[in-house]
């Protein structure tokens, strides 16, 4: 009988069983995502499938399956910068899902659990309870170590070889390696074969990038080293600023010697546990207030927002509350909902008050700013001000009102026709709304 725990092969076959290939059919539906080369969306495999029922999985099986180029497409970072992303079709999506949901059940079991990155029932904030858990431990000086590329610079040989090493069907390994070495298509340009790094955006990258970091995981667990690692972000935690420092060189070795990455020495930092320190968007804060500090009476630090995230927010809502309300009043007002429910649900708990209190109230200047502007007219003005309040003699002076639409947004009229419950009562959110909820 196998033990739960035991490493159990991984076959062709059980990529092709019937129940891996439903289920990797499902997954690649939900998902959803765009076309590839090919076109196809996502919506239509079904159909396609239906009409060549085993071509698919007889041409995985005799090898004369070949996965077509993957498209290239760009998008933002923080920094500016732009991140490339690869779309595969539709089709190697699939084939690529049922491998990695094989994988992924296997390489389960080796994994460390200090690895949160793309696993079954873990995410960004077990990452960050772990990282908290062990900064309050007393190991409060943080590597934060950045790979230069990584998903652009995986090594195939040595990935192929740690897959060899616990993969003995030999069509497995070829079907992954011809996924890396699957070409890129750029602005209907397809380039050669690949001979190194694993798209972003593949389905079973992020699978493979946890095989190989798994390596560099084992070592740091074998000295009993405190890390958490999300993809390929991570954070090491020390009791020294000179044991980090030791610590960073012989994992720079390793990491370039042993699994022939690159470790970006200008943006891997050693820090001391504070709001500079960031990890998938939280820093740490020793300034809470008194309720928070009385449910973790043994926490020093806390997670927080970092001031960069803060600042993008801000930025995003700058650009939703565009005074023009591109597409319409309930467009805005819905467009600024779901990211405010995104973004308050990422960061539960870790919002600063005062901060959040001064952010709402830029919010609401801004709302209040936008439908000053959309009343394009006193008379619209004046009839917008008696539907929320009685008459006053103010509205007459204020409705033909030459100030700019941002200092008029502070005035006391609008205040007074614009109240924080009227603005909800309106369908206008802020984030105060979604903190109470959590």
């Amino acid at each position: 009988m196998i033990s739960k725990n035991e490493f159990e092969p991984i076959t062709l076959e059980r990529i092709l069983s019937h129940g891996t290939m439903a289920e990797a059919i499902g997954r690649v539906i939900a998902n959803k995502g765009g076309a590839g080369v090919d076109g196809m969306k996502t919506g239509e495999i079904t159909e396609y499938i239906q009409s060549h029922p085993y071509q698919i999985s007889e041409s995985v099986r005799n090898g004369t399956y070949r996965p077509k180029p993957i498209k290239r497409v760009y998008i933002p970072k923080d920094n500016g910068d732009k991140r490339p992303l690869g779309i595969p079709t539709v089709i190697d999506r699939f084939i690529q899902q049922a491998v990695a949901l094989v994988l992924s059940e296997e390489y389960e079991k080796v994994f460390s659990d200090n690895s949160f990155g793309f696993r079954p029932k873990r995410g960004c904030r077990d990452a960050i309870n772990r990282a908290t858990e062990y900064v309050n431990s007393g190991l409060e000086w943080v590597i934060d170590l950045d790979l230069s590329k990584f998903f652009d610079t995986v090594n195939h040989s040595k990935l192929l070889q740690l897959l060899s090493d616990r993969i003995k069907d030999g069509r497995v390994i070829s079907l992954i390696h011809r996924f890396l070495r699957a070409p890129i298509s750029e602005d209907g340009k397809v380039g050669k074969k690949n001979t190194i790094g694993t798209p972003q955006g593949g389905v079973i990258s992020p699978v493979l990038a946890n095989v190989l970091l798994n390596e560099l995981d084992q070592l740091l667990d074998s000295r009993g080293i405190k890390f958490v690692r999300y993809a390929d972000d991570m954070v090491i935690f020390c009791g020294s600023k000179k044991a980090a420092e030791r610590i960073l060189g012989n994992v720079t070795k390793f990491i370039e010697n042993k699994l022939f990455l690159k470790v970006n020495t200008e943006k891997t930092k050693i820090l001391h546990a504070c709001e500079k320190t960031q990890f998938l968007g939280f820093a740490f804060t020793t300034k809470v207030s008194a309720k928070k500090r009385k449910e973790c009476p043994t926490w020093k630090f806390f997670p927080v927002v970092h001031q960069k995230k803060r600042l993008k927010l801000a930025e995003s809502l700058k650009e939703i509350l565009d005074r023009r309300a591109k597409g319409g009043i309930v467009a805005v007002q819905r467009r600024l909902l779901l990211k405010l429910r995104g973004w308050c649900n990422y960061f539960k708990g870790a919002i600063p008050m005062s901060w959040m209190v001064e952010i709402d109230k830029w919010i609401r200047r801004r709302v209040r700013q936008l439908l000053w502007k959309q009343w394009k007219n006193p008379s619209k003005r004046k009839e917008e001000y008696i539907r929320r309040v009685k008459h006053s003699s103010d509205v007459e002076t204020h409705s033909f009102s030459n100030n700019r639409y941002w200092c008029v947004a502070k005035s006391q009229l609008l205040h007074k026709m614009l109240p924080k419950a009227m603005l909800a009562q309106e369908g206008w959110v802020c984030i105060n709304m979604f903190e109470r909820c959590n």
